[in-house]
């Protein structure tokens, strides 16, 4: 890459690919106009010179990838997810209620819903886990009719988003992630013969109560096995080992059988890590949901001793120590929220929002974290009621769904 001297920036140019604060840290995308509130913070920063591949020209080229910081195309790839969960969720309520009233199941339909859904995961990754503790903490703001809120239906489709993640992380066959999709859509079957009563109930549960609960692995592979026996093409068998042992952990401690580690499937390993992981983050009648970053540190501890190591590796590498759609607050005290990954899940790409004053950047620039580079190694995340002040300042969006023209 070619140094470029601070000075020679010029304001309302682009270059043809993107602009780099040095090898690790990228400062603008390709064809993204250069402002003049991007020099006065580069040179606000101390920064002499930038780096690029790129050419200079006055105008963008007519071919322009979607952008994180493109505010439009943003706005639209939100619409397409959330159109995307709203769907998903209603398919997962109907193919629920289907199975318990009548014991129908449509797998080709559930196959084809596992197919669209890693598509989606292939083209707005970053969009859907950004968003997803979003989704976690209300899922009313995906204007689902008040049945289809229910955490049941709803955790089914995050835990599967989650699932598919990590599957595809771990370079599962199509085949094999495939038949992981179909486990996770129908991990939670069991839970319809479960009474209301306890399902609703806005308290902690009872002992009894508990041990009701803690059958629900066992009822939805007795319903699945009964639909096997009827149909010519039955379910796989590690499907149904998944859905069985998903509350099983590494030590014995989960349930219904209480099995370790070494006698649960690789399919139950994986839909342990990510239903237990949306289970933590959602908000619930009887508890406040848990913060994803404090959440993610918590069964990092836990690992070996509950969660394959494995597994919790690829999540990590999937969504990063700092959860996407993070607010985080950087070591020069600048905040931003996590866009994305990187090569590395504990230096994430952030878009930058407040400067160490609290003032919005006029050019919310996107840096990769590094430990090379002190000012912007993070420092903590912010808590939620940090973020809602700063909301209630109008120094934050109030939710992305507003900023995709969605009203909750």
């Amino acid at each position: 890459m070619r140094s470029i001297s601070i000075t020679n920036l010029k304001a309302n140019t682009y270059y043809s690919e993107p602009l780099w604060i040095d090898e690790r840290f990228m400062l603008l995308p390709a064809d993204s106009p250069v402002t003049e509130g991007l020099i006065e913070n580069l040179k606000k920063w101390g920064y002499k010179s930038i780096l690029s591949h790129g050419i200079l020209r006055p105008t963008p080229s007519g071919n322009i990838d979607i952008e994180l910081n493109n505010k439009t195309e943003e706005s639209e790839a939100r619409r397409v997810i959330l159109d995307f969960l709203f769907s998903f969720t209603k398919f997962i309520r109907k193919t629920y209620e289907m199975f318990d009233s009548n014991g129908y199941l449509n797998l080709d339909s559930i196959t084809e819903q596992v197919k669209s859904t890693i598509l989606m995961l292939k083209s707005y990754r970053a969009f859907i886990l950004r968003d997803f503790t979003l989704h976690a903490l209300n899922p009313r703001l995906l204007n689902l009719e008040a049945e289809e809120t229910n955490y049941l239906y709803t955790h089914s489709a995050r835990t599967t988003i989650i699932t598919l993640t990590i599957g595809s992380n771990l370079k599962l066959t199509n085949f094999r992630l495939i038949e992981l999709g179909i486990a996770a859509i129908l991990h939670e079957v069991g839970m319809m013969k479960m009474p209301s009563s306890i399902v609703n109930k806005t308290g902690g549960l009872t002992e009894r109560e508990k041990k009701i609960i803690s059958t629900h692995p066992l009822i939805g592979l007795k319903m699945l096995q009964n639909y096997s026996h009827k149909h010519s093409n039955p379910i796989a068998q590690e499907i149904l080992h998944a859905i069985s042992q998903h509350h099983e952990r590494l030590n014995g401690s989960g349930y219904p059988q209480g099995i370790r580690g070494e006698s649960t499937t690789p399919f139950a390993k994986i839909l342990a890590v990510a239903c237990s992981y949306d289970a933590q983050i959602s908000n619930r009648p009887f508890r406040e949901s848990g913060e994803a970053h404090t959440v993610i540190l918590k069964m990092l501890k836990e690992t070996h001793s509950l969660y394959d190591e494995g597994v919790i590796t690829a999540l990590l590498n999937s969504i990063s120590v700092f959860a996407l759609g993070s607010y985080v607050q950087l070591k020069n005290a600048s905040i931003g929220i996590i866009i994305d990954i990187g090569d590395n899940p504990k230096y994430p790409i952030i878009k930058l929002c407040l400067d160490e004053n609290l003032q919005p950047y006029s050019e919310q620039s996107i840096i990769r974290t590094s430990e090379k580079e002190t000012k912007f190694i993070i420092s903590r995340v912010l808590g939620k009621r940090e973020i809602q002040k700063l909301i209630a300042r109008k120094l934050l969006p109030e939710s992305p769904l507003n900023k995709a023209g969605i009203e909750p």
